[in-house]
């Protein structure tokens, strides 16, 4: 196995930089993957509008957890005050993130790279818990990561239409009962419905543009290095709460992609 190049952390999302200015300022979330650089510095109370799925937030340092376990709710007033350093201090610059329908008033955190602390919308992962079970649901971080899919069925999410790259993961144990969740198509060089690993045996990962011809050349999403296997089969979709999730697995999986009446 030989990992390229997963140094590099906005591979296709727009980046968009959050100034130090000191003053509130309105972003907008455009169509497609954002991912909005927080400076260092004072950059005032911010409003970003059309907040999707697919966004994100880089901050320059790791935002308070209150319950420790990767979940930041927002406060009652419904905004994220992103340089708080405990319970009573909740620092200077909050932002608020107005989704189409209604406010996003949690984020989930997905590690750091290059200093960048990154953050997505929860809710896109917490959507699978209801089909798969919480405990049975594995995410990795934008870092390099290794799991072991071994116990029972488990399912891997790579929630690669934030336009991240997600790492150089390896993957132990993959089985005919264990899936892959994607948030966009990953590259099929010959449409047949499996997914084929390149010479180096490493599955590339599309981006939020993919799936593109160029994906096993750049592996925009990140890496997956399957130790038992050298190709994964697609075996449809499903649409959960407006995010559409693509399901892989082997070729002898046993999972039916029919979501039940």
């Amino acid at each position: 196995m030989a990992f390229g190049d997963n140094s590099v952390l906005i591979s296709t999302a727009t980046r968009q930089d959050v100034v130090a200015n000191g003053t509130s300022d309105t972003y907008q979330a455009g169509d497609g993957a954002n991912a909005f650089v927080i400076a260092n510095g004072n950059v005032g109370n911010d409003l970003f509008l059309g907040w999707g799925a697919n966004d994100s937030i880089i901050n320059n340092r790791q935002i308070f957890d209150g319950n420790g376990d990767g979940f930041i709710q927002f406060g009652s007033n419904g905004v994220l005050d992103i340089d708080r350093t405990s319970r009573r201090n909740a620092g200077q610059d909050q932002l608020q993130l107005a989704g189409d329908n209604a406010n996003i008033t949690e984020l989930r955190y997905l590690g750091n790279k290059n200093g960048g602390f990154v953050y997505a919308d929860s809710a896109t992962l917490k959507n699978l818990w209801e089909p798969f079970g919480r405990t049975n649901v594995i995410e990795g971080t934008v870092g390099d990561n290794t799991f072991d899919l071994s116990g029972g069925a488990k399912v891997l999410f790579h929630d690669n239409a934030l336009g991240l790259n997600l790492g150089g993961d390896t993957i132990n144990n993959f089985g005919d009962d264990d899936l892959l969740v994607t948030t966009s198509m990953i590259f099929d060089s010959d449409s047949n419905q499996t997914v084929t690993f390149g010479q180096n045996n490493v599955l590339d990962i599309s981006g939020s543009n993919g799936p593109s011809a160029s994906d096993p050349q750049g592996g925009p999403g990140g890496q997956l290095d399957f130790t038992s296997q050298t190709s994964v089969t697609y075996l449809g979709s499903n649409e959960i709460n407006g995010v559409t999730y693509y399901y892989y697995g082997t070729a002898n999986s046993t999972f039916d992609p029919t979501p039940s009446a």
